[in-house]
């Protein structure tokens, strides 16, 4: 590949690693070697090791003793433990802002639902079914008065299903149920009850976390008995 231009280098070597990540490149569990990731894009050591350590805190990576830093590989229950946490945070989002504004929730909802319908009447590409899946659970977000919980809320799904094991999320939904998902969750804001809301929100999460938690089943390896997470390569 060409060596970077003089933008800001670390944010370009996070950019190329996340972009390997998305298209399926990198597999979790695959090494990250910093002398070799900084020879190919042209550069030092210094900003692709601050690209690595910007890229372990958002989750991509994780360390290992002995090995260095590796994609990060995922077990069943952290998809579930993670999912279970934006349901939390993004039904109480959801809450805050039927509360806060409901006029304006059931409009930007409503087009959306309306253009999920009209994709498929077109036979769009599923990128734009997702997109519009995105702008969804973003448009609640965004009706949330409290900042810290809608940069939180996105964070722990957004990390498996957009990037880790993206390939694969592709894969669980046709777009008439990305469509049923949502519209669901539309009802439940029409409700404008709490208990409703929150419900919808656990189980729209809790789906999606069984689905994917199909791409990584622990199983047993060697002697010791101790689990190893296996990725399908498909």
């Amino acid at each position: 590949m060409e060596p970077f231009s003089k933008e800001k280098y670390s944010s370009k070597v996070a950019q190329l690693l996340m972009q390997r990540i998305r298209n399926g490149r990198l597999r979790p569990g695959d090494p990250i070697g910093e002398a070799q990731l900084a020879e190919e894009c042209g550069i030092s050591r210094a900003p692709v090791r601050e690209a690595l350590h910007h890229l372990e805190a958002e989750g991509l990576l994780m360390s290992h003793p002995r090995r260095g830093k590796c994609v990060t590989l995922l077990t069943p229950e952290t998809i579930r433990n993670n999912y279970e946490l934006s349901a939390l945070l993004e039904g109480e989002a959801a809450v805050q802002a039927v509360h806060g504004l409901p006029k304006e929730v059931h409009k930007r909802l409503e087009a959306i639902i309306g253009q999920m319908r009209a994709a498929i009447q077109a036979g769009g590409a599923y990128e734009e079914h997702a997109d519009l899946g995105t702008q969804f659970h973003k448009t609640i977000l965004s009706l949330s008065e409290n900042p810290l919980l809608r940069s939180l809320a996105s964070r722990f799904s957004r990390v498996i299903s957009k990037y880790l094991l993206y390939q694969e999320w592709r894969t669980i939904y046709t777009p008439e149920e990305l469509l049923d998902r949502h519209n669901r969750l539309f009802l439940a804001l029409q409700t404008r009850d709490e208990a409703t809301i929150r419900a919808a929100f656990r189980e729209h999460y809790a789906e999606s976390a069984e689905r994917l938690a199909q791409f990584c089943q622990p199983a047993t390896s060697g002697k010791s008995g101790k689990k190893k997470t296996h990725f399908p390569t498909e």
